[in-house]
């Protein structure tokens, strides 16, 4: 692990945006994003996955094409398994 990403300047930031969210809804945020990240490393997921699978979730969140496109990957049928020939 680096510990390059908790240097005192980027928890110190990090930090700083939550103290000045009077809503405190960050503060929140901040502690399901490490709830359940923790989760997801004891049910196998690794740094890689988790870093993926959120990285996508910030690009959802300013991207409404791409979240539109995922919406629509969702709710297609799944494909059967036997019938790759049909999808190739």
């Amino acid at each position: 692990m680096s510990d390059d990403i908790f240097s005192t300047d980027k928890v110190g930031a990090i930090l700083e945006k939550i103290k000045k969210d009077k809503t405190g809804r960050l503060g929140d945020i901040m502690q399901q994003l490490m709830d359940i990240s923790e989760r997801a490393g004891r049910y196998g997921f690794d740094m890689k996955d988790i870093s993926i699978i959120v990285t996508t979730g910030w690009y959802l969140s300013q991207n409404p094409e791409m979240k539109q496109f995922f919406e629509g990957l969702k709710m297609a049928p799944p494909i059967p398994d036997g019938d790759d020939d049909i999808y190739n």
